[in-house]
């Protein structure tokens, strides 16, 4: 079996480059202009025409959003500073926005025409507001609250309205939503009723394909076929496929039960100790990530598999080595 550490070199589902957005050559190209724009824009606002750390300041802040101008005050005059800092409608707020819904639009949405309409809903619908504040937090925090799968958290974003900047501030709810969908499904977001509308909640589970149920697909697929190739699980029959969408609706361990008479005994149990491993590491890499963001604890959220099914994965026979 291959070294753990090959396991989350794809974990992220959508962060791929613009390059490999299937839009075309023409939108491809058409972007590459727009965030060249956006970036001298950038620098004209912040007067940092002649600073030797321009790049790197700009870097920063597509990547993380407004916030990360305070690990560069000293390179920014102290008005301008100020000004673009505190104002919640400054030039740089503004740009950063252009800057996160032209990346929303081509390097998720081309290739995931289901992401771009579900956006445009948001966007020119009756709830413009809700994708207004998504986006402003955006600009503002830049990847922070995306996670591994940018499509997954702006889709539970928006749809989970009631977690506001403060609830997503002070509160580890947003975090344990995202620990218990990718572990448990769509069918566990019922948890978390109180956060989103209902009629919302049951047009998400109950309408095929809802939008997320179809951002569930893209967090699962990369991981979901690599672990599947890892245990010796050949694909026939469009037997990755059927997985993916079982395991998007009920998560990792129900989800995969869809597989278990159409494999060999063996290469079932190989499954689920390598699901068993992952979700260990994946838990372990969220405490680390929101310790180091906000310096508590994330609640110990016991995983699906630890609590139901360890006696399933650590049997005798599964210890058995393939000659």
């Amino acid at each position: 079996m291959a070294e753990f550490s090959d396991l989350s070199e794809i974990q992220s589902c959508s962060d791929e480059k613009l390059d490999n957005a299937v839009g075309g050559q023409d939108d491809i190209s058409n972007s590459d202009d727009v965030v060249k724009s956006i970036t001298n824009k950038i620098i004209q606002v912040l007067q940092l025409t002649d600073n030797a750390n321009k790049d790197q300041i700009v870097n920063s802040l597509l990547e993380k959003g407004r916030q990360s101008l305070i690990d560069y005050q000293e390179d920014i005059p102290t008005e301008i500073y100020t000004k673009e800092m505190d104002s919640k409608d400054s030039k740089l707020v503004e740009l950063l926005k252009m800057y996160f819904q032209r990346k929303w639009e081509i390097q998720y949405g081309s290739s995931n025409e289901w992401f771009s309409l579900f956006l445009k809903q948001y966007q020119n619908g009756e709830n413009h507001d809700l994708y207004e504040r998504i986006l402003t937090r955006t600009a503002e925090y830049g990847n922070k609250y995306m996670n591994n799968c940018s499509i997954l958290s702006i889709v539970l974003q928006l749809l989970f309205e009631a977690i506001d900047d403060t609830c997503l501030h002070e509160t580890n709810v947003f975090n344990e939503l995202w620990l218990t969908i990718t572990n448990n499904g769509l069918k566990s977001v019922t948890k978390y009723a109180d956060y989103i509308i209902k009629d919302a909640m049951d047009e998400q589970i109950n309408k095929k394909p809802s939008a997320l149920f179809q951002a569930l697909r893209e967090y699962y697929r990369q991981q979901l076929f690599l672990l599947l190739e890892q245990s010796n699980i050949i694909c026939r029959q469009n037997l990755y496929e059927s997985a993916l969408n079982n395991v998007a609706e009920h998560g990792w361990l129900t989800g995969v039960e869809v597989i278990k008479r159409k494999t060999t005994s063996y290469a079932y149990e190989k499954l689920l100790k390598n699901i068993h491993s992952y979700q260990l590491h994946q838990q372990t890499q969220e405490r680390k990530e929101h310790l180091k963001d906000y310096d508590t604890p994330l609640i110990n959220m016991q995983l699906e598999l630890i609590s139901t099914e360890k006696s399933t994965i650590y049997t005798d026979n599964s210890e058995k080595k393939c000659k």
